[in-house]
């Protein structure tokens, strides 16, 4: 399995366009890899998580031919994950040509969510309709936590988030019959820590790469992970054996609140275990 990281940052990108504090200014000053959009993971060549604001950038930057893309795993709806514009021009208005079919697979109260932000830039679109699927060149497959799904080569589980319950929040755990992802974006330690665990445990799974949230860095944290409650959820991942020494364990979805530039970051984070993620960064466990 081959992964691209193709956003790191949380929903406004850092640095923030108008912050002034020491981690933005610090990021204008060095670049590079303390730039971050908005994040979304490309696995393989033709497998996308989160289909966001910053997709069409971060494949400029990083040699990434999009065309190639067939499979579509939503995790929620919001701005920051989830761009209606890309979408839109999927339609023959736009004279694309030569579009494949993409299979979306999100949760049904994510896909409504989802109609509705279209609707703004297209009035009356209906991702649950065969019109707007054939419009769109897409296959539209509603999904529930906690059961296994088909997506091409890969087989798939979303796993139930406490993110955004209104919009069907999911976590994702794939598998390519070689290696197994878990991608745990927006996700809070108490889910982690009791549902999430308990899947792995019950169904003995043991991940090859791990990515997981952590927003905040030394700041308290109820929502989302930051530095202390990542490091508990991969203690417990360790101590569950659903993870060991030969897991790639990175932190993503990366905010300016208390976390570090990057070159400090990772010293702090290789002291406890894990590694953090940059853009386009490519891994490959092949």
């Amino acid at each position: 399995m081959k992964i691209t990281f193709l956003g790191t940052s949380a929903a406004h990108s850092s640095p923030l366009p108008f912050c002034k504090c020491k981690l933005c200014d610090s990021a204008r000053r060095l670049g590079g890899k303390d730039l971050r959009k908005r994040a979304s993971l490309l696995v393989n060549d033709d497998l996308i998580i989160d289909l966001g604001q910053d997709l069409m950038p971060a494949s400029y930057m990083h040699n990434i031919d999009t065309s190639k893309i067939i499979y579509w795993l939503q995790t929620h709806s919001h701005s920051d994950h989830f761009s209606a514009g890309h979408l839109l021009t999927r339609m023959a208005e736009y004279a694309t040509i030569d579009t494949q079919t993409l299979s979306l697979f999100a949760s049904m109260q994510c896909v409504q969510n989802m109609s509705n932000k279209l609707c703004k830039e297209e009035h009356g679109v209906d991702l649950l309709r065969n019109e707007w699927q054939n419009r769109l060149n897409l296959n539209v497959n509603c999904i529930e936590p906690y059961k296994q799904f088909e997506c091409g080569s890969y087989v798939v589980t979303a796993l139930y988030s406490a993110h955004d319950v209104n919009d069907g929040s999911c976590l994702y755990l794939i598998n390519d019959s070689v290696n197994s992802l878990f991608y745990g974006l927006d996700a809070d330690k108490p889910t982690l820590m009791t549902e999430t665990m308990d899947y792995f445990s019950d169904n003995n799974i043991y991940l090859d790469i791990v990515v997981l949230d952590h927003i905040y860095g030394k700041v308290n944290a109820n929502d989302h992970l930051n530095t202390d409650s990542f490091i508990e959820v991969i203690n417990e991942m360790k101590s569950r054996k659903i993870i060991d020494h030969k897991t790639k364990v990175f932190a993503s979805h990366i905010s300016h609140e208390g976390t570090l530039p990057h070159d400090e970051f990772v010293l702090f984070a290789n002291e406890h275990g894990y590694d953090v993620a940059f853009d386009g960064l490519v891994l490959d466990i092949t």
